[in-house]
């Protein structure tokens, strides 16, 4: 068992709609609990009354009060849908905004009950439902199209009992797994139950489709944590294996890894840092602040326009090495040879100076053409490029040189 109990997605504002969803669906919960008790009223007619019954989808406004009730007979139903309402509604509110919340939220539900019409229209099976499930469902489909890249933080119940922090594609995608399987069995008679399989399906279904379109008519502002952002990263990586299609590995898997003390002498060795100007320690600090919320583009941006005036401004080496990535994938190429070279001046020793080295002459010989450069560092690294595939690079990069 997998109970999700929040992402790591940091909240601009606090979710007034999931709250107040959560809330009016316990205090109808309870007030239907309290009118049966003490009240003489009948829980099946209650129920019906506001229950979406296939059999009759003329009943307009069960669409909605459906969503809002849940199974009187124990707790569990609107337990797990209030805590994944909670773990998933917060930060796809945060995205869409109060109202848009609202709407998608209302949206997902009718949209659900109408796939489990649909379903049992076509297997001939008529069934009421009721639950939050269908909307929920929509809210964890919309999640995974905005926030492909975050983490669940999960309770896990299964060989072992704790916590830990999953992606939230695994998650998504294995709840949609088991809905699917769910509706399969039910669809080929294999199993029975009062699981609204379809409802779920189509809910999930919905509010991925919807947020994805919101993305790609850019009625909803992308960022870099969207399922675009997937797309503009493989095709990033793309080109960079178009770059170095003949080296071995990926762009930064080591060649010529230095030893521990090696490198433990190499720092011992540093001397201080002087001082600079507070302006150059702003844009650092911003281009780290930018790089770790995950929006490489801007801080390539702020680096390439530091280069203007501070033509030797430097990051840390993992910083520098992203974004001199990122202006060489978005086709900067004047400012990411100037990242690269600083990084090689810097970095002698750094395990990626090779793969780096190696980058830097397919810029200049494919990308932004200065054969002069590319020899210089061809020949500073000859001895350096051992593996096969570099090598094999080297004596080709050589060659479109001499064309």
């Amino acid at each position: 068992m997998l109970i999700p109990l929040g992402t790591d997605r940091a909240l601009k504002r606090k979710p007034v709609i999931t709250q107040a969803l959560i809330g009016l669906n316990v205090l109808i919960y309870v007030l239907i609990l309290a009118a049966f008790r003490y009240g003489g009223s009948d829980l099946e007619e209650i129920i019906g009354w506001g229950a979406f019954d296939t059999r009759r989808p003329e009943r307009v406004w069960t669409l909605f009060t459906s969503m809002f009730l849940h199974d009187p007979g124990g707790i569990s139903h609107i337990l797990f849908n209030m805590i994944f309402l909670w773990a998933f509604g917060c930060a796809v509110e945060d995205r869409l905004g109060r109202l848009g919340f609202l709407g998608f939220y209302l949206a997902g539900g009718v949209a659900a009950a109408l796939m489990q019409w649909l379903l049992a229209s076509l297997q001939g099976d008529p069934s009421q439902m009721i639950g939050a499930s269908g909307a929920v469902c929509a809210v964890t489909g919309g999640f995974a199209a905005l926030f492909p890249r975050a983490k669940i933080r999960v309770f896990i119940l299964f060989f072992f009992i704790g916590v830990s922090w999953i992606p939230a594609l695994v998650v998504v995608g294995l709840f949609f797994a088991l809905d699917f399987i769910g509706q399969l069995t039910n669809f080929l008679g294999l199993r029975t139950g009062n699981t609204a399989f379809a409802a779920h399906l189509g809910g999930s279904v919905f509010g991925f489709s919807i947020a994805f379109l919101l993305l790609a008519t850019k009625l909803l502002k992308r960022d870099d944590f969207d399922i675009f952002f997937l797309f503009k990263q493989s095709r990033r990586r793309a080109a960079m294996r178009a770059a170095t299609a003949e080296s071995v590995g990926g762009p930064w898997a080591s060649a010529s890894a230095d030893t521990p003390d090696r490198l433990q002498k190499m720092r011992s060795k540093k001397p201080p840092a002087p001082t600079e100007p507070p302006i150059v320690r702003e844009a650092r600090n911003d281009i780290r602040t930018l790089l770790v919320d995950h929006q490489p583009k801007e801080a390539a941006r702020r680096y390439a326009s530091m280069l203007k005036d501070h033509p030797e401004f430097m990051l840390s080496a993992d910083h520098q090495l992203d974004v001199a990535s990122t202006l060489f994938a978005d086709g900067a190429f004047d400012e990411a040879a100037i990242a690269y070279e600083l990084f090689l001046g810097k970095h002698p020793h750094d395990r990626r100076v090779i793969e780096t080295a190696m980058l830097l002459a397919v810029l200049y010989v494919r990308k932004k053409p200065s054969p002069e450069k590319a020899r210089i560092i061809l020949d500073r690294y000859d001895e350096r490029f051992r593996t096969q595939g570099h090598a094999a690079l080297a004596v080709s990069l050589r060659e479109e040189i001499l064309e």
